[in-house]
Formats: structure tokens, sequence, C-alpha cells
């Protein structure tokens, strides 16, 4: 059986036989692999995440035989999904090999049992398996091939646009990614290790009122808002989630007074009167308060999250009380250099590479990037959205704060030279997980949940969206 693949240069084909994409299989030895439903024996298209299986191995080499490969069934394949392989069924593959994404597609065989002298030396030692013939070869996946968007001036092959920019700020986790197989379709105990304390504020309802009116007295006067969202359970799928309700106008900034317990804020732009809606509002509930303000010290942009309980729903206004929490992002700031709908490049500046590396900062650049493509850095962007009337429709509809798991895929390092030891000067990273359920207890996201082969992240892919309008735009107002 063979295949043909079309490469860039001219139009020269070359062919592959099957055996050789099993040889270089047994090569890259993968242990797991994610599986996605890509097509379905009548040839539709589909696009069903059935999450991670084992491949089966003989010894410490990948079990091959009849020309196929074996595998578990996947996680996601559960009684109570209503999900299922059928012959013909076209899975698509994707695993690490050495850092590196790879992915393959494969054709539903047959679903097999293992005669018991082969199942003695298989591990997993499991009786029943897929198994699966390759469609095509190994595809190397370690390029970013959405359009990349320069944020940066004079670092990119397209101009900044300003209308959408963002602050960036980077923070350590405990969470490390393998090195080989699937990568795990969920995460659930992150823990987050901040650059700078972000539970330094005051924590009394008078002192935090005086405190967030002090700050936002320092914005400009279209800036003296606030970003309300609400915790809300999800009863289709028993999550609780975000809902974004929008910005809220703070009132009484200009005249304070001493002793204040409450805020007394617009109702936000997104507010329904749907009792049924995520996003009505009712006494009691709890809110979260987001907004931004510049250091009085160094006077560069802060941002402040407020757990608020709604005391009063008024006409046009709402009264809220703040809660138990009060904090400050604690990410260390980044230098973005450009984005996409898929990954960002970012400075690696002193400060990021210590924070990142501590006592690996001693040791060969080779050792400190396989450090940094291990760890999972949590993403925290702001945008910075620039729209006037003419513009207005292309304004993307995000938050005030969008969160990324990344990865880091590749990394910049300077020329060798005699006196000095080559350094790292920048990083590509790839968006890797979405969060997927907020913690009511803890006030953040506490699961993530893995931003599958064939999807963004939906705030980004509204960004590459509106800046495509924006773009189209403004070149035929030059015309």
């Amino acid at each position: 059986m063979m295949w043909s693949n079309l490469f860039n240069k001219g139009k020269e084909v070359k062919k592959i036989s099957l055996e050789q994409v099993l040889d270089r299989l047994v090569d890259y030895n993968p242990k797991t692999a994610n599986c996605v439903l890509i097509k379905t024996s009548e040839g539709l298209e589909v696009n069903e995440d059935f999450g991670r299986a084992f491949l089966f191995r003989f010894g410490d080499k990948l079990y091959i035989d009849d020309q196929a490969i074996y595998i578990t069934t996947p996680d996601g394949i559960k009684a109570e999904s209503g999900y299922h392989l059928d012959k013909g069924h076209i899975l698509h593959l994707s695993f690490l090999h050495n850092r590196v994404p790879h992915t393959m597609d494969c054709r539903v065989i047959d679903r097999i049992r293992f005669p018991n002298d082969v199942l003695a030396n298989l591990d997993p030692r499991m009786p029943g398996a897929f198994k699966l013939k390759p469609v095509g070869d190994v595809l190397k996946k370690d390029k970013r091939s959405s359009l990349r968007f320069t944020h940066k001036v004079g670092r990119g092959a397209m101009k900044v646009y300003t209308q959408i920019l963002f602050d960036l700020f980077v923070s350590r986790t405990n969470f490390t990614y393998p090195t080989q197989g699937g990568l795990p379709p969920r995460i659930t105990d992150l823990q987050v290790t901040g650059y700078i304390s972000a539970n330094d504020l005051p924590a009394d309802p008078e002192a935090v009122v005086k405190f967030l009116k002090n700050s936002l007295r320092s914005n400009p006067r279209e800036d003296r808002v606030v970003y309300v969202s609400k915790p809300h359970m999800d009863e289709r799928t028993n999550r609780v989630s975000l809902a974004a309700l929008g910005h809220s106008s703070v009132l009484g900034l200009e005249n304070p007074r001493e002793g204040e317990r409450t805020l007394f804020i617009k109702k936000p732009t997104k507010m329904s009167s749907d009792r049924k809606s995520p996003n009505n509002l009712r006494e009691s509930d709890q809110i979260l308060l987001g907004y931004q303000a510049k250091s009085l010290l160094d006077f560069k942009m802060e941002y402040y999250e407020l757990v608020a309980e709604v005391v009063r729903v008024g006409t046009e206004n709402l009264t809220v009380r703040p809660k138990e929490t009060f904090r400050r992002e604690s990410g260390l700031g980044a230098e973005l250099v450009d984005f996409s709908v898929g990954g960002i490049k970012v400075e690696a500046d002193k400060s990021l590479l210590d924070y990142f590396l501590g006592d690996l900062r001693h040791q060969p650049v080779e050792a400190q990037q396989a450090a940094l493509q291990d760890m999972a850095i949590l993403l925290n962007f702001y945008p910075k959205l620039r729209f006037n009337r003419e513009t207005e429709i292309y304004k993307p509809d995000v938050p005030l704060k969008i969160q990324i798991l990344g990865k880091v895929a590749r990394s910049e390092v300077s020329p060798a030279r005699a006196d000095e030891a080559p350094e790292i000067q920048a990083l590509g990273i790839k968006f890797m997980y979405d969060p997927a359920e907020y913690s009511r207890d803890a006030h953040t996201f506490d699961r993530w949940e893995r931003i599958r082969e064939f999807k963004e992240n939906r705030h980004f892919r509204e960004i590459h969206t509106s800046l495509n309008g924006l773009i189209a735009f403004l070149e035929s107002q030059s015309r």
C-alpha cells in the first residue's frame, strides 16, 4: 500500500510504504496517544474527542502484527457516553516524541482478542484491543500554521494593530508535560507559584472599598469600571463556569465617604432580566469584580480581582459588598512579540528566565531549553481594546482576563561567541489547555481541559476573526 505526499517545493511526489510508516512508529515508540474520530465508515466527517488510549507493547517495543498497531479502548468511550468505534472509522492519533507533537491517521480494522501466548508478553495486559492500520505518514506538528499578528513594533512581518493589544502575565505551575506519549485530557490539581504575592491587599470591607476607589480614580474616566462575572452551574454539564456580564461603572468615586463598606455600580452591560438566565443577578448572588489601575509607585498597569456579594438590585444600579477574597495579578509581566490563534512568542529576559529556571540558569543552554519545554505555564492575557465609531463593529467580545495553559514549543538562542555562552532570547509558547470549571471555594479555575487538535481557544478565535475583518476594512479604506 502506498501514499503520496506533496511537498511545497515544486510538484515532486514522495512515496512512502506502510512498512516505512510502521518502522518510523517503532522508532518513536509511543506509549499513549490522544484519539479523535475524524471520519465515519460512511465517509462522514466528524470531530469527536475520545481522549487518551494506550498503545500495546511487546516487551519494550511497540507491538506490530499483520501490519497494524493495537490500542486500548480510549478513555472517552464509556457505556454512558454513547461513543463507539466501528470498522472503517478513521482515528486521528497525536502523541509527543522528544517533546515535539506528532500526528497520524489510522483506520479501525476490527475489535480483536489476543491469544493467551501473546497476551502474556503484552503491556498493558488486557485481552481486548482495537486493531488500527495507518492511512498516512507520521507528521511532525511543530510549526504554528496560523497567521501571526505582530505585537511588538519591528519584530514581525505585519504592522502592529493598536486596536487589539495585550498586557501579558506568566506564572509557573506544578504540572509538567510528559516527554513521550499522549497528553492527559484534563488537569485537576493545578497549583500556581506567582512571581509576586497576590494576597497582600486589605481584607476588611471598609479598607477594600477605600483601596478600590482610590485605585480607580487614577484611571481615565472611561476606565473607571469593573468587569462583572458570575459563577454559574450549567445544568447540562453539571459544571461551574463564569458567566460574563460585562463592564459596569463604579459610582461615587468623586465624593468618597469615610466608613463605606459597600460599592454602588451600574447594572453590567450583559445583565439579563430573565431569572432563568445565568446573566441574571439577585440578592445574595456571588460575583467576581475585575478591574485595572495604574500603580502609584511605577505607573505600570496592575490588575485586581474582588469577590463580592450582591446586597440590593435596584432599577439601574447594584449595591455590592466585598467578600473575603481580594487579590492582585501575581504573574510576571512578559513582553509579547507576536500572537496567533494557537500560540504566542515572548521575550525571554533575565527576570523571566530566573523565575522559570531558578538554579538551572547556571546549566548549559540545552538543559535550560529542555526544562522550559517540560513546564506548564499559566498565561494571563488582559486585552486592551481601542476602537472608534468606524471600527466598533470589529471589536471582539472578550472578558477582562483570558487564561490559558501553555507549553514552550521552541526557543530562540543567541549566536555562540568565543567570549560568552549562548543565551535564550525568546520563547514560542503553544496554547495547550483551557479553563473548564470554576471553584466557588477557591475563587479560581480548578479544572483544565486540553485544547483539541481541531479546536482553538474561543477568545483568541474571536480576536483572530476580528483582526482579519479589521485589516480588510482598513485596507479597503486606504485604496
